[in-house]
């Protein structure tokens, strides 16, 4: 689902976002407008909430393949298929954005299991963990993140470790 979030101060809209979609990164941003502080709902802090084991999961992927395969055999069903109100110079279009949408789908899942199988995926968000550390040891972020609701243990030691 699709929200569109806008800046609390001045209300300026600052960005759409899935809601299923996420980012670790900094939570505490500021407006380019106004330059008010807000919490981004799309980003997470991994040192507080620590990595998400459904990020290494492999059904999605599967998932997307089974959509890609789709994809190509509708593609190649409308090769032979003539498209009434296509003029016949534009007969190919349709079949070969099924055919190119099911490959890119295909490819694109293949390559996210691979990272999942080789321990790639992981690594990143180790890497991403180390920075999310680093941020906490930052008493007016901490702050700031307390003042946006987020419970922040006041002792590093409490923090997720992986």
């Amino acid at each position: 689902m699709s929200v569109e979030f806008k800046c609390p101060s001045c209300g300026k809209k600052l960005f759409s976002y899935e809601t299923r979609a996420r980012k670790y990164e900094k939570i505490i941003k500021n407006c380019k407008k106004c330059g008010a502080e807000y919490a981004d709902p799309r980003c997470y802090e991994l040192a507080l909430d620590g990595i998400p084991e459904d990020e290494f999961g492999y059904l999605q992927y599967v998932l997307i393949v089974a959509l890609g395969a789709f994809f190509i055999w509708r593609g190649i069903h409308l090769l032979g298929v003539y498209q009434l109100g296509v003029p016949s110079s534009m007969q190919w279009l349709m079949p070969v954005v099924f055919l190119g949408i099911g490959v890119a789908a295909i490819i694109g899942a293949v390559i996210s299991m691979i990272s999942i199988k080789t321990g790639a995926k992981r690594r990143k968000l180790e890497k991403l963990l180390e920075e999310s550390k680093i941020r906490m040891k930052d008493p007016t972020y901490k702050a700031s993140l307390r003042r946006f609701g987020y419970n922040v243990p006041d002792d590093t030691a409490d923090f997720y470790y992986n």
